[in-house]
């Protein structure tokens, strides 16, 4: 082969290589991004939402991640029940179509919950006096800006009246949010302390509690994933004098009312796929805040509580996923009495195989972990015979769920009438949970904890 044809092909070679690496580096600019299904929703809310804005440059090779992070964004703002994000390319610029299909966000209904730390202790007992019912109106997206607005009328165990407002996007950059939230209550029945790892519970004809909450709250979100957040207000407490015959240790210095002002502050930053039930990603929260000054009265309740948690969640594989977290509080400054004390076993904050327990303490420490396998992948049924079509398309999903929980609390008051404070508990077993739309998840457990005890339970909130 002759000098002059292999030089030719040489440079027929390297321009061919330039051309590729050209193709692959190319960059599209962002043309238009139209918004599709947003009937409540205003295009603001959800362009604020979106990892990119019209006028950007955008790597060709990226743009598939790039949609995907708009659709686990729009997602998680609960607004949606399905989102797509579709491309259309032309040369140098690209033409992006974000579809949303809204939820329902009005909801007015009826109000049912339990006095119980949770459905499986209430099954215990079925006490029915320790039942609330009422109605609420909740809007989950008011005024088509993601304000919510709640109202409260509760009657049963606890009457009460509340009413709570949040608006996520005040300023143009929606970066500033602000909320109220009030309430006030009175109960005929009271839990004024533990024993034996059980709440104890005393009633009267009359109303024996009367409780009144003010707050206010401001929050910053200077990017997608970080949260700042601020709380002020004030809290009262009253009791009538029949307590003392129980406890003279429920509000602080035996009194009967308890006023204090309260200041938070705390920090979130949420990387996960899907904020109901995730997969994928990490979560950290923590929160300092103080209950009391001392500026209404001098031995009234002063308290500095310090509270972190921290998530991580990981795809093993096509069906595998593991997922772990630890959460904490710890008391800094300050005695609790015991309205103002919560260990572990209270709302989503406790160990399996515990459910039907409290441990009080002014510490704790809790480690929850699950490896989970997808028996049912995402699978999308239209209902025809739904008449709202909000409701006409309908997704769920099975998981496997292999579980160990493991916690710690301290307590340095009352742990001689409380066997499971000042000693690690733990708790594994298998499960089965019911993922769908409007952040539904079910879940199925059977668990034996520390002391062998084995028992069945049913959860309605995603564990970790």
């Amino acid at each position: 082969m002759s000098n002059p044809e292999l030089m030719r092909r040489q440079i027929a070679s390297i321009l061919f290589l330039l051309f590729t690496f050209s193709v692959h580096a190319q960059n599209l600019t962002i043309s238009t991004i139209q918004i599709e299904g947003n009937r409540v929703t205003k295009e603001n809310v959800i362009l604020r939402e979106l990892p990119f804005s019209v006028g950007d440059s955008v790597a060709a090779e990226g743009l598939k991640e790039l949609k995907e992070l708009g659709v686990k964004n729009l997602n998680n703002s609960s607004l949606f029940n399905f989102v797509d994000i579709k491309d259309q390319i032309n040369e140098e610029e690209v033409k992006l179509t974000v579809i949303v299909d809204e939820r329902w966000y009005i909801w007015p209904g009826i109000v049912f919950s339990l006095a119980e730390t949770n459905l499986n202790s209430w099954l215990e007992n079925k006490d029915f006096d320790r039942v609330n019912y009422g109605l609420y109106v909740q809007h989950r997206n008011f005024r088509g800006r993601k304000e919510k607005l709640t109202l409260n009328f509760q009657n049963g165990w606890k009457r009460k009246i509340g009413l709570n407002y949040l608006i996520p996007g005040l300023n143009k950059k929606r970066t500033i949010g602000a909320g109220i939230d009030f309430f006030y209550a009175n109960n005929r029945e009271i839990n004024y302390a533990s024993s034996l790892n059980k709440r104890e519970f005393f009633k009267n004809d009359r109303f024996i509690q009367e409780e009144v909450s003010a707050l206010a709250k401001v929050e910053f979100r200077p990017r997608y994933y970080n949260m700042h957040r601020v709380a002020t207000g004030m809290k009262t407490v009253l009791v009538d004098d029949t307590v003392d015959v129980y406890t003279n240790e429920y509000l602080p210095n035996g009194r009967k009312r308890s006023q204090a002002l309260l200041l938070n502050y705390g920090f979130r930053r949420e990387k996960r796929d899907n904020v109901a039930y995730p997969l994928k990603g990490y979560l950290v929260d923590g929160t300092i805040e103080q209950v009391g000054f001392g500026l209404i009265n001098n031995n009234d309740v002063q308290l500095t509580h310090l509270m972190a948690t921290i998530n991580t969640h990981h795809q093993l594989s096509d069906r595998w996923f593991f997922g772990h977290g630890i959460k904490g509080k710890t008391t800094l400054l300050g005695t609790p009495s015991y309205y103002y004390q919560r260990g572990l076993g209270y709302g989503s904050v406790f160990i399996r195989g515990y459910e039907l327990d409290v441990i009080d303490g002014q510490h704790y420490a809790l480690y929850k972990s699950n490896v989970k396998f997808q028996l049912i992948k995402k699978q999308v049924t239209d209902l025809e015979v739904m008449m709202v079509d909000r409701f006409d398309k309908f997704h769920y999903s099975i998981f496997l769920n292999l579980f160990g929980d493991a916690g710690y609390v301290v307590d340095n008051i009352n742990a001689s009438i409380n066997p499971l404070a000042n000693e690690l508990q733990y708790g594994y077993g298998l499960g089965l949970d019911f993922v769908s739309y409007y952040d539904i998840v079910i879940r199925l457990e059977g668990s034996i904890n520390r002391q062998g005890i084995p028992a069945f339970y049913i959860h309605f909130k995603n564990p970790i």
